[in-house]
């Protein structure tokens, strides 16, 4: 992780922070910053489990080819 955890947060917002968040101290942005890490691989996590758990109401011959096509 950079140094300064507010250019953690912009490339985690993928884009410019609100105001309020440049006002954050250091702490809090470090905080900050690891709460969305957190919270984004759980949302990756999440999201895998769900296309498993759909690709499992396929027939499983099918299942290989929808993966190739989805990308898995």
């Amino acid at each position: 992780m950079p140094d300064d955890p507010l250019t953690a947060l912009r490339t985690q917002f993928r884009g410019p922070l609100p105001a309020a968040v440049e006002a954050l101290p250091a702490e809090a942005a470090l905080d900050l910053a690891d709460a969305m890490r957190t919270a984004r691989r759980r949302q990756t996590a999440h999201l895998a489990a769900a296309t498993e758990d759909s690709l499992r109401q396929l027939p499983r011959v099918l299942r290989p080819l929808v993966r190739r096509v989805i990308g898995l």
